[in-house]
C-alpha cells in the first residue's frame, strides 16, 4: 500500500486577498467560492429579498476585487471573514436606504 500524498494546504482567505490586491483572478474566484455561501446566508438572515441580496452580493465582490489591497487583517485583530461582512452589511444598509428613497 502507497502511503497517501499530502495536498499542500489551501491559502487562508487573508492569504486570497493579498492575492486579490495584486490582481490575482484566481484567488478572487477561490475566495468567492469559499465565502459566498455563507455570506448569502447571513444577508438571507436580514433580508428576505433575493433581488436585493443578490445586488448586495454583487456590490460586496466588487468592493472587494477594487479594495482588497485596504485590507489589513490580522495586523489589527481582524479577519477576512468579518471585512468581507463589515462590506456587505453596509451594502446591505444602502441597499435598504435606497429602497426606502424610493418608496
Amino acid at each position: 500500500m502507497r502511503p497517501r500524498k499530502k495536498r499542500p494546504p489551501e491559502p487562508a482567505e487573508e492569504q486570497l486577498l493579498r492575492l486579490v490586491a495584486d490582481g490575482d483572478r484566481a484567488a478572487f474566484d477561490e475566495l468567492y467560492r469559499r465565502t459566498a455561501p455563507w455570506l448569502a446566508v447571513r444577508l438571507r438572515r436580514r433580508c428576505a429579498d433575493e433581488q436585493i441580496v443578490a445586488e448586495v452580493m454583487q456590490e460586496t465582490y466588487l468592493a472587494v476585487w477594487r479594495a482588497a489591497g485596504a485590507f489589513v487583517g490580522s495586523a489589527v485583530g481582524g479577519s477576512a471573514a468579518g471585512w468581507l461582512w463589515t462590506i456587505a452589511a453596509r451594502r446591505l444598509v444602502d441597499a435598504f436606504r435606497r429602497r426606502a428613497h424610493h418608496a
